[in-house]
């Protein structure tokens, strides 16, 4: 729309802007006096962040793992991580519909590290909705899985352990309704994705990692403009890899999206395939599906981990 009027008001004083039929303009200026009232800042339009775990609130993992204080307050180097917690529970938030609320929920989180999430899962399911959930970290670093295990002990999460051990190997369980996986390199994230897969698990989050499998085999000639670029040949292998996941997973009975996870400021590696488990597909909707995923394979000469792993 094209304006003919606009007020302006500041410490300086008061600004009026005004267009008139033919077009030309006029500024009025009205400047402040002594007797004139201060002018107030009104921010009451700006809505302030909801965190579900809220700054302000000791949570007793968060004052351990260095992200706040004694008062609830958050390191100023750590408000990264902070967001980065939240961000993740919002997606915990919004798969609980798909979670039992009448026994025990599994879950299990492979390639867990140091276990930022893996804590605030546990507090926000447990604690905050009153879940039973029994929580199982899995990761390749000893001294990791030690730290871990103490301060679950401490805190007195009774159903929340920590293993050591590879993902491809772990035979730990038989039901599982939940898988995470965060950050897993490479194959790794494949293998997590197939043994939830097995399991029937309910839902699945994954954040993938270091998709080197497809990059290591991009050669098409179609694809010459891209793979002539290492970098722009990365991304594609990472969007490829993702998409090829994605799509098996739908195969599989999936309501599968890939989101956004964090800024791109923050990391590159910030997409999340989320899988919630609705129904079995028919031998034609499955065939359908299957078809689509085998033919961009063969279109660019590729093979992956869980296509290979499924079909076997």
């Amino acid at each position: 729309p094209a304006y003919k009027q606009m007020q302006l008001k500041s410490a300086k004083g008061e600004f009026t802007a005004l267009i008139n039929k033919k077009g030309k303009a006029a500024v009025r200026i009205k400047p402040v006096t002594k007797d004139t009232p201060p002018v107030a800042a009104d921010f009451s339009h700006n809505r302030k962040k909801r965190y579900l775990l809220p700054e302000g609130t000791p949570v007793p993992f968060l004052m351990d793992l260095g992200v706040m204080n004694q008062e609830g307050k958050i390191l100023k180097n750590r408000y990264d991580k902070y967001r980065q917690i939240n961000r993740f529970l919002e997606f915990i938030e919004d798969i609980l519909p798909a979670l039992p609320k009448d026994r025990e929920v599994r879950i299990l989180d492979f390639g867990c590290g140091k276990s930022y999430l893996t804590f605030a899962i546990y507090y926000y399911l447990r604690e905050l909705q009153g879940y039973d959930v029994e929580i199982i970290g899995l990761d390749l670093k000893k001294d990791v899985i030690a730290h871990c295990s103490k301060l679950a002990v401490k805190y007195g999460y009774e159903k929340l352990h920590f293993i050591e051990g590879a993902i491809e190997e772990y035979d730990g369980t038989d039901r599982v309704d939940m898988v995470v996986t965060l950050h897993a390199c490479d194959t790794a994230t494949d293998y997590a994705l197939y043994k939830a897969i097995c399991w029937g698990a309910e839902v699945i989050l994954s954040v993938p990692c270091c998709q080197h499998e497809v990059n290591a085999q991009m050669s098409a000639d179609a694809l010459m403009p891209v793979t002539k670029y290492g970098i722009l040949k990365e991304r594609f292998s990472a969007m490829a890899t993702d998409a090829i996941r994605a799509a098996l997973l739908e195969r599989e009975g999936y309501e599968t999206a890939v989101l956004e996870f964090i800024d791109m400021e923050h990391t590159p590696k910030n997409l999340l395939i989320r899988a919630v488990k609705k129904h079995a597909l028919s031998n034609v909707q499955r065939e359908k599906s299957g078809r689509m995923v085998r033919e961009f394979l063969e279109e660019f000469g590729l093979k992956t981990t869980l296509y290979r792993l499924l079909d076997e």
